[in-house]
């Protein structure tokens, strides 16, 4: 009797120290931190950190799900990256430039009174998590598979994620770090010329109710505009 109370009381210690022990494989934990994410956050916003190689620079992002960011950097140059989910533009104030894209046409119709009205896209109505990174990624979890303390003191999950086909575009490593209540804290990505980018997002605030307009950027009346830059050449 007294060993199997002995048991049951190391057993019971096992599971206090490690409360927070993902049972799941990480492919479908991180599907479930996305649909949680999808679920509980409709924007957000921070400061945000974003390495080259060894080129850094700090700024303000906001985002609002799905489809919605801006990025204010607050260092050399002043650039701006921001996108309303239809259209994106990159400020760049050294060379006095606005590259603009239009990502999604605005479908049009009239109604009962013959009025013109927007119809937003289904794009713009379902809220994005992991979806790419799932589909497109093998997923493993990071050194340890539970929470882990981050910098500020919150705790992380980390997933080490490799490209099922090597891609000379985009990154064909990643290892990011995640919230339990699926906010990215930081991405470490890897392209095939093994270039390195980090970003880091911090100071995060979430559900402030940020209005559609705040993505909706205006361009300096001065600056040259190269329209659809994306496909050009």
């Amino acid at each position: 009797m007294k060993k199997n109370i002995i048991f049951f009381l190391m057993f019971a210690l096992t599971l206090s120290v490690y409360p927070e022990e993902p049972l799941l494989g990480a492919k479908d934990f991180l599907g479930n931190l996305s649909e949680k994410y999808k679920s509980s956050v409709k924007d957000l916003s921070g400061k945000i950190k974003w390495v080259v190689d060894n080129v850094e620079q700090k700024g303000t992002i906001i985002f609002k799900n799905p489809q919605r960011m801006r990025i204010d950097f607050n260092e050399t140059g002043r650039q701006v990256i921001c996108t309303n989910g239809y259209e994106f533009w990159v400020y760049i104030d050294t060379l006095n430039m606005v590259l603009h894209q239009d990502l999604m046409g605005k479908e049009k119709k009239k109604d009962e009174t013959g009025k013109v009205e927007i119809v937003e896209s289904q794009l713009m109505l379902n809220p994005v998590g992991y979806d790419r990174f799932l589909r497109d990624y093998s997923v493993e979890y990071g050194e340890v598979k539970g929470l882990v303390d981050y910098k500020d003191g919150s705790k992380v999950y980390t997933f080490k994620l490799r490209r099922w086909r090597t891609s000379q575009g985009g990154f064909n490593q990643i290892i990011i770090t995640v919230q339990d209540n699926g906010i990215m804290r930081k991405v470490e990505g890897l392209t095939a010329a093994f270039k390195k980018v980090v970003i880091e997002i911090d100071d995060v605030v979430i559900n402030q109710g940020l209005a559609d307009s705040k993505f909706n950027y205006v361009p300096p009346a001065q600056a040259n505009t190269v329209e659809n830059f994306i496909n050009k050449g």
